[in-house]
Order: C-alpha cells, then structure tokens, then sequence
C-alpha cells in the first residue's frame, strides 16, 4: 500500500499509519489473511459524518427547520453522494478487497461508502475533530452547499419545474376526506394547465398536496 500517495490525496498525514491501513481492509480480505476489517470503523465514521454534516448544515442554513435539516444530510451522506465523493478522489485502487470481491468493487455504492466512513474515522482517531472536519469540508462541501436545492418541499419544487417550462402554476383541488375527525385522511387532485396529473393522500391537505406533487415530479422525471 502506497502510503505517501493515499495521504496526498486525502490530504492529511497519518501519525499511525496502521489506522490508515486498516481503513483500506475490507472484510473479504481480512478473512483471506487473518486481519482485522474496516467495519468498525465504518460504523464510527458514520456517526462522526453525521455529526459533522449536521454542524455545517445548521450554520449554513439556519432557516432550515428539523425536517428540512434531515433531508439534505441525508443527501450529503448517502451512498450515493460518498460513491461520487470516492470517484473523485480515486481511492477505491487501494482498497484491499478478495478476489471474489473484485467485480463487486466496481458496481457497488455501498463499498465506496463505506471506504469513505473507514478513513473519516481513521483521520479522526488519528488527528482528531478538526482534522476530520478538514477532510469532509474538503472532501463534501460542495454537496453541503448545494444542500438547499435538495430541502425544498416537493411542492415549490414542481412549481419551480412549471415556471421553468412556462406552464401555469400547479392547482390542487380536493376530491375527499375520510375518517375520524381525529385521524382524516385527505384525498387531492393535482392539475397543471388544466390538465390531470396526479392525486395526492394524506393525513392533512398539506400532506396530500405534497404526495401529489411528488408524484408529479416522479411523472416528469426531476426526482
């Protein structure tokens, strides 16, 4: 394993450079040759990148509210955004996989994700908070910055998405209620340009409108 050119990349170096090598241990590999895996330290990366993240993104968007708060992190530390943050960085090369693992490295999500909690959590053990904040600043800042895109409801999206396309604002008519006062079940039909395009269920009209316009953008393809 190229130390040198793992910590250029990563942009930090290693006073314990096992931490850093048992980042890169993945389990298939660790049961070939009786080694210790990553996976405990998955599991602590992932908590220090919650932290972290949910840090930039409340002194970043401090109008956003819990829920709004919630889905962009989300985002930020989903498979998928570390997948993107690992290709970027070309460091899946210099994971120790088994054989058998091989072409399974080159079409999971989770793999990537995973790598990227193993050295968050090795930078962390090794070089503590700030240097672990250093790295995810560097290494997702762009996706925390973004973050306010993917928070909006899905709502202002749709009408965002019409007003792009020049089509008259979206309606929402109501079409029933069901239940008990105490628990009603809200049914909402969604037009665009006079047109039929979705209903929407819920347990407020709000939550129906939202369900609606989420089906929309499913329709429209802009999820």
């Amino acid at each position: 394993m190229n130390f040198d050119e793992i910590e250029n990349i990563i942009g930090y170096r290693f006073s314990d450079r096992e931490l850093l090598k048992k980042a890169f241990v993945h389990s298939s590999y660790a049961q070939e040759h009786n080694l210790k895996d990553n996976e405990t330290m998955e599991f602590f990366g992932d908590a220090v990148l919650e932290f972290l993240s949910s840090e930039y993104l409340c002194a970043k968007h401090p109008d956003f509210d819990a829920g709004q708060l919630s889905k962009a992190r989300a985002g930020v530390v989903s498979a998928a955004g570390l997948k993107k943050s690992i290709e970027k960085l070309g460091l899946m090369k210099y994971l120790l996989v088994s054989n058998s693992y091989r072409q399974a490295r080159n079409k999971s999500r989770k793999m990537e994700a995973n790598l990227y909690e193993a050295i968050l959590c090795a930078i962390y053990m090794d070089g503590g908070m700030e240097n672990a904040r250093r790295f995810v600043l560097k290494t997702l800042k762009t996706q925390m910055d973004e973050a306010k895109k993917s928070s909006k409801d899905s709502k202002s999206r749709l009408q965002e998405y019409c007003q792009k396309k020049g089509w008259e604002i979206p309606e929402y008519k109501p079409v029933s209620k069901e239940g008990p006062d105490n628990q009603p079940t809200f049914k909402r039909a969604l037009y665009i340009n006079g047109n039929f395009v979705a209903y929407g269920v819920g347990g407020s009209r709000k939550k129906a409108e939202k369900d609606a316009a989420g089906k929309a953008l499913e329709i429209f393809n802009q999820q």
